[in-house]
């Protein structure tokens, strides 16, 4: 066993590349003569994080001139609100007495008929089946958030909350009740089960790794890079990685430069000033960049004059100066009084324009050419970042029309492919019982009939559609067929109905949810063949609706057959379904999950007020805020120029 030394703790600036510097301080750190990096262990916060380090090794590869390279083991923290699991080294085979997690589907249609039995008792009547399962998703959501903030479900219920609950508004007092029947149930569940929460499985996971590398070093390095999730467990896990004879930890963009003061201000972050003293206070500046990570540090029990800034940029890093400028930017409101002093160096964002838009149509054309415009310099690499994912589409359909391939790493809702709105379009066809515009989208979608039988198949439905037109026809097959006959199209209605039988045969009244799920996944085969389930997109519907039938039918979940489209398209919400390779190798676009170097976490990520910056090659950027009160803070004194499109 090695010992185990002074915390080994970095933090990579923000205008040095999180992943171009991270991988070019590992070569020559960790690089072996024979085995190349094959030793490492790299933890990394989620998937999408270790793709961007691995293509970060490719271009280091690239411009070093390296022929062949070994790379690290990348090991995800995972994270629950991506629904991604621990990486092997983390959940070993050798864990057996940490019990098993319950399935996420199957908790949230559990709690969804606990929520109902609750209210029943409660006396108030339950609200229809979509909006059920959807508190049923927030409730669990909650729950996770509780779990990894290791918050005891039994100190919900201590006198200190339930006294503090009689001073709220009744419909609070209602919600908190609810709140408390419904996880004495699951708990109890859970507990006749053998089974926990996928969120404390993930801490006991943590402390098991934790007790392992406590007795034990790994001979091998391991280096925990971009992890910034503040939950207990996991800082504790942090901690013991940063005192291994080789490991480190790899903070993003820890600012080593703000003075004390300035740290002060941004609240205790779970560190009182003396036993017995709240760890957190009424003005904990919660929303500042930097807090996420002062957090961490804190409950890493690592002073910031610890962390020591790591010795290596990246291919792509901008100058200094543009750090300090993001760092005065976002100064908390006491220490902002110095903007008006502020030297020129630390406010100047040079390079960085402003775009004012009419509309999100014009901000999209504005993007796509500037974009255009970047890429059209030799080598130089652009991205798009930006939480609007609607924005983001219309970018990539107006960089189309150049044939610019440009992937959306931060994927699209499985709702909106093609082989999902397949599947949506047909129980919105059960749901309305065959009206004509539901059955028309149906069956004319891209993916039916696919090769040399569409032709044919588009001509009958044509005919059939002009016949159609007008008043809406009884309702029943009787009418349908009466209108195929008169369009010349009979033969072929014929062999619709003996397609559409799966839908038809659901009964009107309550059905099981495995059941229309089946007859959905079974029509929608016989529309589009094995093309349904071909692409990407195909699989990850594949995936969404064996689990759904798998667990619905284990709680025998039921459901009103009207509600099988808002409650399919709710789930398919959660899908997200990202492209392969092969887009353009110089253009990216992000959602902010995806930006490896971004200090906060998921939850300060989606509550964060920045607006869509696209940045090329060096950090420079291309195109900003259509709104030009949040490009910054328009007091702060940071200049600007307007964008030129």
């Amino acid at each position: 066993m090695g010992e185990r030394g002074k915390p080994e703790i970095y933090s990579i600036a923000a205008h040095r590349g999180f992943a171009d510097a991270l991988v070019a301080g590992l070569v020559p750190r960790y690089a072996d003569a024979e085995f190349g990096l094959a030793k490492l262990t790299l933890l990394l916060p989620s998937s999408r994080a270790a793709r961007s380090v691995s293509e970060a090794f490719i271009r280091h590869a690239g411009e070093t001139g390296t022929p062949g390279l070994l790379m690290p083991r990348m090991v995800t923290v995972g994270d629950v609100d991506l629904d991604e699991s621990l990486g092997s080294v983390l959940d070993p085979l050798g864990a057996n007495d940490i019990p098993p997690a319950a399935d996420p589907t199957r908790r949230w249609l559990e709690l969804a008929a606990i929520v109902q039995d609750a209210l029943t008792v409660e006396g108030k009547p339950a609200p229809a089946k979509p909006a059920l399962l959807r508190m049923a998703r927030e409730l669990g959501s909650t729950m996770d958030r509780l779990l990894a903030e290791q918050v005891e479900f039994a100190d919900l219920l201590s006198d200190r909350v339930t006294g503090a609950n009689a001073d709220l508004a009744k419909h609070w007092q209602d919600s908190t009740r609810l709140f408390a029947i419904v996880l004495a149930q699951w708990q109890a569940r859970l507990a006749e089960r053998g089974e926990v929460d996928l969120a404390t499985r993930r801490n006991l996971l943590f402390e098991h790794a934790v007790k392992r590398w406590r007795e034990d070093s790994p001979v091998t390095p391991i280096v925990a890079a971009g992890v910034t999730s503040a939950a207990p467990a996991l800082a504790r896990l942090l901690r013991v990685i940063s005192e291994l004879p080789q490991g480190a930890v790899i903070l993003p963009d820890l600012d080593l430069t703000m003075d004390d003061a300035t740290w002060q201000e941004l609240g205790r972050a779970g560190q009182p000033p003396e036993p017995g003293a709240p760890a957190f206070t009424r003005s904990e500046a919660a929303t500042h960049p930097q807090y996420h990570l002062k957090l961490l540090l804190n409950r890493m029990g690592v002073a910031r004059g610890e962390v020591r800034p790591w010795h290596r940029k990246g291919m792509s890093a901008a100058p200094p100066e543009r750090s300090h400028a993001i760092s005065s930017l976002f100064l908390p409101p006491e220490a902002s009084k110095v903007w008006a002093s502020l030297d020129a160096s630390k406010r100047r964002l040079s390079d960085v324009c402003m775009l004012t838009a009419a509309t999100s149509e014009e901000e999209a054309q504005a993007i796509a050419v500037l974009i255009r415009q970047a890429i059209e310099v030799p080598e130089r690499r652009v991205a798009l970042v930006t939480p609007d994912r609607a924005l983001a589409r219309r970018v990539v359909q107006h960089l189309g029309r150049w044939h610019i391939v440009a992937d959306d790493t931060a994927g699209r809702p499985l709702s909106l492919t093609a082989a999902g709105r397949l599947l949506l379009e047909l129980a919105e066809l059960a749901s309305e019982g065959l009206a004509p515009v539901q059955l028309v989208a149906a069956l004319g979608h891209p993916l039916v009939r696919r090769g040399e039988e569409r032709r044919a198949w588009l001509e009958a439905l044509r005919a059939f559609e002009r016949e159609l037109r007008g008043p809406r026809p009884a309702p029943g097959q009787g009418a349908l067929r009466t209108i195929a006959r008169k369009a010349g199209v009979e033969p072929w209605w014929l062999g619709v109905e003996a397609l559409l039988a799966p839908l038809l045969e659901l009964p009107d009244a309550e059905v099981p949810l495995a059941d229309a799920i089946y007859a959905l996944a079974t029509l929608g085969e016989a529309l589009a063949g094995e093309g349904l389930w071909a692409q990407e997109d195909g699989r990850a519907l594949a995936r969404l609706v064996e689990d759904l039938r798998l667990h619905a039918r284990a709680t025998e979940t039921r459901i009103e057959l009207a509600d099988l489209h808002p409650i399919l398209r709710d789930a398919m919400e959660q899908v997200a379904v990202r492209p392969p390779y092969g887009g353009h190798p110089r253009v990216a676009i992000y959602g902010l999950l995806e930006i490896p170097h971004d200090p906060r976490g998921p939850g300060d990520l989606r509550r964060a007020e920045r607006r869509d910056l696209a940045t090329g090659a060096g950090g420079r950027t291309a195109a900003g805020s259509g709104d030009p009160a949040r490009a910054g803070h328009a007091g702060a004194g940071i200049p600007h120029r307007p964008c030129r499109a």
